[in-house]
């Protein structure tokens, strides 16, 4: 069985207050013009996506260069974190699970589309990111089901573990994609496997993605 765990990208999709808003609209009518098309405006961190090093190291990987292998995920992990808006998450509040996806669950997909979701969200605290890389190194990934793992009243703390998860360092191992705004409300219990299915686009530091679980029933 398979199951999503990514929004729809539609028109006014949830985006980080520093960008610009989704805009999709309808271009060309079957009883107009035969057939129909839409014209798509959007910020390549909109809705679920995949932060990629590119984002923040210059000379960083950039998402179109990670191959098919590399995004998919066979040892997934989903914590449940019990936290509030606006708190952040450090190591104390989260048993990090050995595994190469790791799922960070607050329950904030709840008031997704209204202006805490975008504005008070929970976030990641640069020693949270220090430590998986340190101490867990089979983690390829982190997900999360808020707009960022940066919240807009600490914006040098979210740069900072932005820059810990992609910086290339011997003490860190690989570095370690970021997918955002996640649909985790719903996740299976148990996934076998997680594929990342990010858009194709040639040069951009990351992309907006489809999150595929594969679960067993």
């Amino acid at each position: 069985m398979y199951e999503l765990l990514s929004h729809p990208l539609e028109d006014g999709s949830p985006v980080h207050p520093a960008l610009d808003d989704v805009r999709i609209s309808i271009r060309n009518m079957i009883p107009v013009d035969g057939y129909e098309t839409h014209t798509i405006i959007t910020s390549n961190h909109a809705g679920t996506h995949v932060d990629a090093p590119a984002h923040f190291i210059e000379g960083g990987k950039r998402i179109s260069e990670y191959s098919i292998e590399e995004l998919v995920f066979n040892d997934v992990c989903t914590v449940d974190v019990d936290v509030g808006p606006g708190d952040p998450i450090g190591s104390g509040d989260i048993e990090i699970p050995d595994c190469d996806l790791l799922l960070i669950r607050t329950g904030f997909e709840s008031v997704r589309g209204g202006d805490t979701y975008l504005q008070d969200n929970p976030w990641i605290t640069p020693e949270l990111i220090d430590n998986i890389r340190r101490n867990f190194r089979g983690i390829r990934a982190i997900g999360v089901d808020c707009i960022s793992i940066s919240n807009p009243e600490h914006p040098s703390e979210g740069e900072m573990a932005h820059i810990m998860a992609f910086t290339e360092d011997p003490d860190y191992g690989e570095p370690v994609l970021i997918l955002e705004d996640m649909k985790l409300m719903s996740a299976p219990e148990v996934i076998e496997r997680v594929f990342v299915v990010p858009w194709t686009i040639e040069g951009v530091d990351s992309a907006p993605c489809t999150v595929i679980a594969e679960f067993k029933v």
